[in-house]
């Protein structure tokens, strides 16, 4: 039977008699084959216990253990008593451990967090290596897998951080929310109080089925697409600590920020037995929607983690394995050197000083009337300040230059004077020299310091701009053809693969055992998405051939 089909059966068995809370058993079950450990979270009466005696008959062989926790227990109720006669007679201090927690198989503990200092550092190893020290000897733990519960979260500054990092798989439970299943739950006969075996011997896993299974699932691979989104996720949880981060992308949650390499070790394992336990030689995306059930420590995180592996497999998964940031920058690189050897542009433009009237500029700034500097007076000005006339119009002249009306101008017979309508004046007149004032120049090419205060003189553009274009030359374009084509054949290897490994997963993407189908839609618009990328970069790399191929020998004056 295949592997896939028979954990299907079992959990069909498993959750009989049990409503709303099939999910979580489906992860209890995953965590324990993946040998890890679970935490459950919530409040008396949700079913938590229930699960975790039900977990039980998953497995044909070995026990249970079972014990709720309180500030008063001690080692002795969880590792089991002291061995007297060896004590007395060997002088050897070893428990008997035999019906408790270091032999049993599945272990479920109650109220975890009551559990004194004492048990909880004996858990640690245990948690970890799968190792109790019982005496002298170290005891290998045939545990699958410990389900602690509690309706609260540990203590800051209590010392239990360690514990509680131990816990990879963290879900909390919740009562029955659909009124056809509360009914259901309510009438179920006296018979289903009591704990019951639901599941076919024939259909529990053996403990070679379990050690069989395990070397399999070492032997899942770690596909390069599915690597992106672990890594992006670390990689936003690292933020604020050197790493770069997207600037749209909130601060990363307390439990992502603390998530340890070891913690990523284990997350990946986790993904590899969903892989196994479904008949799959590879990670898929599917299971990256489990990684939100490992990294939160406290509801709140929840959400915020929740949308950043849905981002994580939107915006990564196939874009970043194909590799298109490659190619967008070898398609930037080839569009630079077309560019260059193709078109240029010559800007000649420049800002010159306005000559208002021959040898007079404006000085700019001055809001009580127009004020001007004759040009040879500017062009002899030095750093250090000077005593230079300025001048401004006259009434007459200025209410003539000034109105919104025509005016006949043209020069006039002197080197300083221009006819207005006929009548000839001197600028000498029209300019009407002002008081001294100290002058220098200014920290810009077109500026002047009057008394202390820096102007502007008015300036105007000269000269144009224009663009250039050449027609390649044809060895030139053989050249870029041969990129083109490279480029064109690169992005069509890249569709293929896209389109062997959606062969491969888009079949099985509704029918996960651990994941709701409906965040399979993410995939799929990820794939579609991926396409459109594909085919819109196909169309990009041929404009650009277009483009040189049909450029011809011009200039154009830009305005």
């Amino acid at each position: 039977m295949a592997v896939k089909a028979q954990i299907s059966r079992l959990l069909k068995e498993l959750n009989t008699g049990i409503y709303e809370k099939e999910e979580i058993l489906s992860l209890a079950l995953l965590t324990a084959i993946a040998g890890e450990s679970l935490f459950l979270l919530g409040p008396p009466g949700v079913g938590k216990s229930l699960i975790a005696r039900r977990l039980k008959y998953a497995f044909q062989e070995g026990r249970a253990f079972e014990y709720l926790m309180s500030r008063f227990s001690t080692p002795d109720e969880i590792f089991g008593p002291l061995s007297i006669a060896k004590l007395k007679d060997e002088d050897r201090y070893e428990r008997i451990t035999r019906g408790y927690l270091p032999e049993a198989a599945v272990v479920f503990l109650d109220e975890i967090w009551k559990a004194g200092p004492s048990i909880q550092n004996a858990l640690l190893t245990v948690l970890n290596e799968k190792l109790y020290r019982n005496g002298e000897q170290e005891i290998s733990v045939p545990m699958k897998l410990l389900i602690a519960a509690s309706n609260e979260l540990p203590l800051p500054g209590q010392g239990q951080e360690a514990l509680w990092d131990r816990f990879l798989v963290r879900l909390p439970v919740e009562g029955i929310s659909d009124p056809a299943s509360f009914r259901a739950m309510i009438t179920l006969p006296r018979r289903f109080d009591v704990p019951h075996d639901p599941v076919q011997e024939k259909h529990k896993i053996t403990q070679a089925v379990y050690a069989a299974w395990s070397r399999g699932i070492d032997g899942v691979a770690l596909p390069d697409h599915v690597f992106h989104v672990l890594w992006f996720i670390k990689s936003q949880g690292r933020a604020g600590e050197g790493d770069a981060r997207e600037p749209e992308l909130p601060a990363p949650e307390e439990g992502l920020r603390q998530a340890s390499d070891r913690r990523w070790r284990k997350i990946l394992r986790l993904l590899r037995t969903s892989a196994f336990l479904q008949d799959r030689k590879q990670v898929e995306l599917m299971d990256c929607f489990l990684i939100k059930h490992c990294l939160w420590n406290d509801p709140s995180e929840r959400a915020a983690l929740t949308r950043l592996v849905h981002e994580a497999i939107e915006t990564q998964g196939y874009r970043s394995a194909l590799g298109f940031r490659g190619i967008r920058e070898e398609l930037s690189a080839l569009q630079a050197e077309i560019s260059r050897e193709t078109r240029r542009i010559e800007d000649s433009r420049c800002e010159v000083l306005r000559l208002i009237t021959p040898g007079y500029y404006r000085i700019l700034g001055e809001e009580r009337q127009e004020r001007y500097i004759k040009k040879q007076d500017f062009e002899g000005l030095r750093a250090e300040a000077q005593t230079l006339p300025l001048y401004a119009r006259q009434r007459l002249a200025s209410g003539y230059l000034n109105r919104n009306r025509s005016a006949q101008l043209q020069k006039g017979s002197g080197t300083f004077s221009l006819h207005i309508d006929g009548i000839e004046q001197d600028m000498e007149t029209l300019m009407s020299r002002q008081e001294s004032a100290q002058v220098s120049r200014g920290s810009g090419p077109f500026q002047v310091v009057v008394d202390g205060r820096e102007c502007t003189l008015d300036t105007m553009p000269s000269g144009d701009k224009r663009r250039i274009s050449r027609k390649p030359a044809p060895a030139q374009e053989r050249a870029w053809d041969t990129r083109i084509q490279g480029l064109l054949d690169y992005t069509a290897g890249m569709k293929s693969r896209l389109a062997q490994q959606e062969k491969q997963e888009r079949p099985h993407l509704r029918t996960h055992l651990f994941v709701p189908p409906a965040w399979a839609s993410l995939i799929e618009s990820h794939i579609e998405r991926t396409y459109k990328e594909l085919d819109k970069l196909a169309v990009e790399i041929r404009e650009i051939q277009h483009a040189y191929k049909t450029l011809t020998d011009e200039e154009v004056r830009l305005r």
